[in-house]
């Protein structure tokens, strides 16, 4: 189960990538030429650089996270635990609103 996990992880991962790329690509692309269109400058090429270059920060930045993330315990995260388990003993009580005496 755990194998099938980190395989999903990883494809969503390269369709973040992916999507990444292309909406901050075609954004600025879009602004460059909007803005060569009504005020009639020669702004697309700068707009292409930077749809390019923070495109692949934003990339950086994801497999950075997915990176750290994978180095750590990728147990079920607390708020996931208290959603999908609330049977479970809470040892301080406190997040559900209960009296911790």
């Amino acid at each position: 189960m755990k194998e099938k996990r980190e395989v999903l992880d990883t494809l969503f991962l390269v369709l973040q990538v992916g999507i990444t790329m292309l909406v901050t690509f075609g954004l600025c692309f879009a602004i460059g030429f909007l803005l060569d269109k009504y005020l009639g400058t020669k702004l697309l090429w700068i707009f292409i650089i930077l749809g390019i270059l923070s495109g692949y920060r934003a990339v950086y930045l994801l497999i950075r996270r997915h990176i750290k993330g994978s180095a750590n315990d990728r147990s079920e995260p607390e708020w996931a635990k208290r959603a999908f388990h609330p049977d479970d003993e809470d040892p301080e009580g406190s997040d559900r609103g209960e009296d911790p005496r």
